[in-house]
């Protein structure tokens, strides 16, 4: 893609503003050889080892994407493990308070529980659920 090419206005602007700035900020002492030093730099950095540095990538590229997995498997386990302690948990209430709903609920208590599961359940996500809604910012 080729640029357009400046308009007369943008070059004089651009000299008018470095004119501005050379008054306005005064240039750092450089030791004498700076030039033949940059110029040397500049041919160091030009013959350097490519191998050496794509496998110094590689090496980087490959320890980044270890990081990454062990992290997706640690989120996999902590998934898991929750969902093995919530059946737990689940089962228990069911063993533990069956009788106790069906003596208060009577037939009803089938359906007594999963609402109060559900209740239960739609009672924790709504505060995370609220704090990221456009709605609580507009509330005080």
């Amino acid at each position: 893609m080729t640029l357009p090419p400046e308009s007369t206005a943008d070059q004089a602007l651009e000299r008018a503003l470095d004119a501005a700035l050379s008054q306005a900020l005064t240039p750092p002492q450089l030791p004498s050889d700076f030039r033949r030093q940059l110029h040397a730099a500049i041919a160091r950095s030009a013959t350097t080892d490519h191998a050496r540095l794509r496998a110094a990538l590689e090496l980087e590229h490959a320890q980044q994407i270890a990081e990454l997995e062990k992290g997706y498997v640690r989120v996999r386990q902590r998934t898991l493990g929750g969902l093995i302690g919530g059946a737990f948990a689940a089962g228990l209430l069911i063993t533990f308070a069956l009788p106790w709903i069906t003596a208060h609920f009577g037939p009803n208590a089938v359906f007594a529980l999963p609402a109060a599961g559900a209740a239960i359940g739609l009672a924790l996500t709504l505060r995370p659920w609220w704090q990221r809604s456009s709605f609580a910012r507009l509330l005080p």
